[in-house]
């Protein structure tokens, strides 16, 4: 049975390094906030339907607006998390142009 431990010192092994700079990290925050953008227009939708549907079943079948506070709360958050990320990414995004451009100057 060979001796693991000799096979070893015998292999050669190359480890390739890749470099980033400020421009590959700055166009990734570009993408993600371009992401939570589509995720903003979908969250738009769904409160529309939801607005509607509420709207419709209060009218018709008399629910109580109180029924629907847990979702329409729900709505708020993850609204209010959107535009929180929206703003990160933006910022980050423009950080790390900003010094990419000067590193290019």
């Amino acid at each position: 049975m060979p001796n693991n431990n000799s096979s070893l010192k015998n292999s050669h092994i190359e480890i390739a390094i890749k470099t980033y700079d400020a421009s590959d990290v700055s166009e990734g925050y570009a993408l993600a906030y371009e992401q939570v953008a589509d995720l903003a227009v979908m969250l738009d939708s769904i409160r529309s339907k939801y607005e509607k549907t509420a709207e419709y079943l209060q009218q018709v079948y008399s629910v109580p607006e109180s029924v629907f506070k847990d979702l329409k709360r729900l709505l708020s958050i993850t609204d209010n998390m959107i535009d929180e990320n929206l703003e990160f990414s933006k910022a980050q995004e423009d950080q790390f142009q900003k010094e990419y451009e000067e590193s290019q100057a």
